[in-house]
């Protein structure tokens, strides 16, 4: 039953019409999960991916060539310490 349910979201999703999608764009930085996601949504449709894991030196580095491949996307850094 939950398949069924995953794939008529699955189809919801491909279908949706994002032509009226304010555009947005993101680079989330997770430093306690040391997970960087980044997202983009918008008229041409929606993306989505995710790295975790590594030292957080590793991190800083994948968030630097994030950024710079992507410039016009806003940087957000969540530190919960």
């Amino acid at each position: 039953m939950s398949r069924l349910h995953r794939e008529i979201l699955k189809q919801k999703l491909f279908n949706h019409d994002y032509s009226t999608t304010p555009t947005s764009k993101i680079i989330l930085v997770e430093l306690e999960s040391s997970n960087i996601t980044v997202q983009s949504e918008g008229p041409s449709g929606f993306t989505h991916w995710s790295y975790s894991g590594g030292s957080i030196e590793q991190l800083i580095e994948s968030m630097n060539m994030e950024v710079s491949k992507k410039p016009d996307y806003d940087l957000i850094i969540i530190d919960k310490k």
